[in-house]
């Protein structure tokens, strides 16, 4: 019997970019076949066999603004509207496995389930809340979008035969909206890089505190760029010697470079550009303290940064505020605080005391490996699908 086929739908990010859709295919693909359907970035190829997964790519437009996100939409979901059913019926798919944001994809393909396809919603953040921190003020006119975006969500939960989520907090949300729909938790996790702290070998301290950044840089208040400058700040002010690598690409970065020229912080800092996993984490093992930049929002408590599973995979202490999931996923081990500058008065004094440190850096490492692991969600990923009860 030839192996059930799994269609995946992306819209807001490129393949095999997108480390948690990879991660999903990668695993998946040990039961099922698998593709997806996602954006075409500049040099990619219309079809690609990318190890586990056929990729199918449709021409896209990329929204470097707010006020051209909604252009962005339309044009991808016009593809993915045209281009689903022609994969779902040419390669007999069983399963369409949906990533959000948008959350209008479900809707437009949801007349799949009348020929058995099954339909998996796969909730990577909340909608609303991240038009919200995109949102330059709450009496945007964009504001007006919310109810619409409240319905699509809803209308994809109730769809769906499956619901995923990346936390607690989205699980809480989907749960609320249909207290019947089958659900789970699969995390963004990676694979396990290093068993142990002795294996990371890191590189031998030079007596400066190095913080590091890694991951796209948003040009959204919610992305919170202005607080790694409000740090550094605080450790010039204080005359702590310090080093920032900002590690990624994105919207927000000529504004970030900006701000460091104008607080005279250029010898402070090193930009490498985006660089991919796994070669990253040659980078990110240097790193003394992660950084997460996000300020106090509604959306930031919600969701997951990913980053945090970056840093800690390489034994580096995460620093970000007190923001409710990111401190479910370190478990309270990092650096947290209230404000930044009292992030970085923690991080100081953590700096200051190496033995610590170091068992900062071997509970970091144990926490992301017993129990952020993709290996760890891989088998919630699976057992998800075994109550799916997918068609032949």
């Amino acid at each position: 019997m030839k192996p059930v086929r799994i269609l995946f739908v992306i819209e807001n990010a490129h393949y095999p970019q997108d480390t948690r859709v990879y991660n999903e295919c990668t695993s998946l693909s040990k039961l099922f076949d698998c593709y997806v359907l996602a954006p075409k970035a500049k040099g990619q190829s219309v079809v690609e066999r990318v190890e586990a997964a056929t990729c199918y790519r449709y021409p896209a437009f990329d929204g470097t603004s707010i006020k051209w996100i909604p252009l962005e939409y339309l044009i991808s979901l016009f593809w993915i509207a045209l281009l689903v059913p022609i994969v779902a019926l040419a390669k007999r798919i069983r399963v369409v496995h949906v990533a959000n944001p948008p959350d209008m994809i479900i809707p437009m393909i949801a007349w799949l389930k009348l020929l058995g396809t099954r339909i998996v919603f796969d909730a990577h953040d909340i909608s609303t809340e991240t038009l919200k921190g995109k949102m330059s003020t709450e009496r945007s006119s964009l504001s007006l979008l919310l109810p619409l975006l409240e319905q699509f969500e809803s209308l994809s939960i109730r769809v769906a035969d499956l619901a995923i989520a990346t936390n607690e907090s989205i699980l809480t949300r989907i749960r609320q909206k249909s207290a019947d729909k089958r659900t789970w938790i699969v995390r963004n996790g990676n694979a396990t890089v290093y068993a142990s702290v002795d294996k990371v070998n890191k590189p031998p301290a030079n007596g400066a505190i190095r913080l590091g950044y890694f991951g796209v840089l948003a040009n959204d208040r919610a992305a919170g760029l202005d607080n790694i400058i409000t740090v550094a700040r605080v450790l010039a002010n204080r005359g702590v010697p310090f080093s920032f690598s900002i590690v990624g690409n994105g919207h927000g970065l000529p504004r970030l470079k900006q701000m460091v020229d104008a607080a005279d912080m250029t010898d402070r800092f090193e930009f490498h550009g985006f660089v991919p996993i796994p070669q990253a984490y040659q980078i990110i093992k240097s790193f003394d303290f992660g950084f997460v930049s996000w300020g106090d929002t509604p959306k930031n408590n919600l969701h997951t940064a990913m980053k945090v599973m970056d840093y800690m995979c390489c034994a580096v202490p995460v620093c970000c505020l007190e923001l409710r999931e990111q401190i479910r996923s370190t478990n309270g081990i990092g650096i947290h605080g209230s404000t930044f500058e009292e992030v970085a008065a923690k991080l100081i004094r953590m700096h200051e005391d190496p033995t610590r440190y170091e068992d900062l850096r071997r509970q970091t490492l144990e926490r992301f490996n017993t129990a952020l692991c993709w290996e760890l969600q891989e088998r919630n990923l699976l057992e998800a699908y075994k109550g799916l009860s997918l068609p032949a």
